[in-house]
């Protein structure tokens, strides 16, 4: 039987939305093996001088848990 986890973690980027949770998911696949599927959960940008310069999105990444015991 497959069993999946789920992370929430935060990526960042000053080009859009888009090119955060990229970055969200790349960050992630650097230490979590078999990622399966991410779900946008919050976009957010930080403002100033009326302009955005950050954007930022929370993501929940899925990935499988590798079964280690014997059957």
């Amino acid at each position: 039987m497959a069993v999946a986890k789920i992370i929430e973690i935060v990526g960042n980027s000053t080009k859009g939305w888009e090119d955060a949770v990229r970055n969200a998911v790349a960050e992630a696949a650097e230490t979590v093996k078999g990622i399966s599927g991410v779900e946008v959960r919050d976009m957010t940008a930080k403002v100033v001088k009326n302009k955005i310069t950050e954007y930022k999105a929370t993501v929940k990444i899925a990935f499988l848990v590798e079964e280690t015991r014997k059957r």
